[in-house]
C-alpha cells in the first residue's frame, strides 16, 4: 500500500514537471533574449535585436593577441 502511494505521488510530480512548456530565456527586464529589446521611451519590450549582440571578439583574434 505504501509503495503504491509513493508510486502515485512520484508519477503525479513527474507529470506536473514534464507537462509544463519550457520557458524562454529572459533578460532582467523580462524581454526574450534574441527576440526582444527594452525600449526606455515606450517602457516595455519591443521586437528587435540588441545592438551589442555581435560585438565580441572571435577566438582566433584572442589567440593572436596572446601570442604577441
Amino acid at each position: 500500500m505504501r509503495s503504491m502511494i509513493l508510486a502515485l505521488t512520484l508519477a503525479g510530480f513527474a507529470a506536473c514537471v514534464l507537462g509544463e512548456p519550457a520557458n524562454a530565456a529572459k533578460t532582467k527586464m523580462g524581454c526574450e533574449i534574441g527576440k526582444q529589446v527594452w525600449s526606455g521611451s515606450e517602457g516595455k519590450c519591443v521586437p528587435g535585436k540588441s545592438k551589442y549582440s555581435g560585438k565580441t571578439a572571435s577566438k582566433s583574434a584572442k589567440k593572436k593577441k596572446e601570442k604577441n
